[in-house]
């Protein structure tokens, strides 16, 4: 699938969308990962997951433009009195931001792809034909599969980088496992330790940050169509950018998790 068969809503508070959005939260981080406990919390009986850094954050949400099928969230914290989540759950390199003010710096969290791009395509709940849904109207369409989810994740990230270009924020943390960091600055994402991981994570998280900047002189100077990608608008080709990634870089399937909001 192209890009052009998703759309990214930047999803309010009280709209129904927003609740899908909490509801593929839950689903995700309480449910499947087991990172955030429930709390309960319901919206039109549907089980959300929701925390006090909601309400002064910026919420994206993926779906397929023709069937709605939900495919992918995050979330962008901005600054707050209420500080960042980060700087709760991590010790944090108090030297990191280098003078950088912060009131321009924020976090990323919630970041994960639906179940449907993570799993195989025969494992996928099919309606109307294996690899396929029905679209209203009777329209047949395929169905978005894990192949698409590297396609998805650039898109969030671009969605991510938009969003902080528009409100000011030079600098975000997010907090990933190792490996994921390596593979996103292989990329053209280059993000930097910040702390250190928690003593009580079930897996090893670091704090890390990434300059606004930095990234976009990281991807200009190592792949022109992901960069093009990135700083413009719904033309550029998002599959041509996943073609001519860096030679000696794998690929990914999926980024599945920058999640710096899900505690561990």
């Amino acid at each position: 699938m192209a890009l052009h068969h998703f759309e990214y809503l930047v999803v309010s508070p009280g709209s129904r969308d927003y609740q899908a959005y909490l509801a593929l939260r839950h689903a995700v981080f309480c449910e499947e990962l087991k990172r955030v406990t429930p709390s309960g919390e319901q919206a039109d009986g549907l089980a959300i997951e929701t925390d006090e850094f909601d309400v002064h954050s910026l919420h994206i949400l993926c779906r397929a433009r023709d069937t709605k099928t939900l495919l992918a969230c995050s979330r962008l914290i901005l600054p707050s009195p209420k500080g960042l989540n980060v700087s709760a759950r991590y010790a944090l390199n108090p030297n990191v931001l280098c003078g950088v003010p912060l009131a321009n710096v924020g976090e990323i969290g919630r970041l994960t792809l639906s179940p449907v791009l993570r799993r195989s395509r025969s494992s996928v709940s099919i309606v109307g034909g294996e690899g396929y849904v029905e679209a209203a109207g009777g329209v047949t369409l395929p169905e978005p599969s894990k192949r698409d989810g590297s396609l998805v994740a650039l898109g969030l990230y671009r969605e991510l980088f938009r969003l902080m270009s528009l409100y000011g924020i030079s600098h975000c943390f997010a907090a990933m496992e190792p490996a994921l960091a390596r593979l996103l600055t292989r990329i053209g994402f280059p993000f930097i330790p910040a702390g250190v991981p928690r003593a009580d994570a079930q897996s090893p998280r670091y704090p890390y940050l990434i300059g606004l900047h930095a990234a976009r002189a990281v991807l200009a100077g190592r792949n022109s169509s992901l960069y093009d990608f990135m700083t413009t608008g719904d033309g550029v080709d998002g599959e041509v950018a996943l073609r001519d990634w860096p030679t000696g870089c794998r690929r990914p399937t999926t980024l599945p998790y920058l999640g710096s909001g899900a505690p561990v």
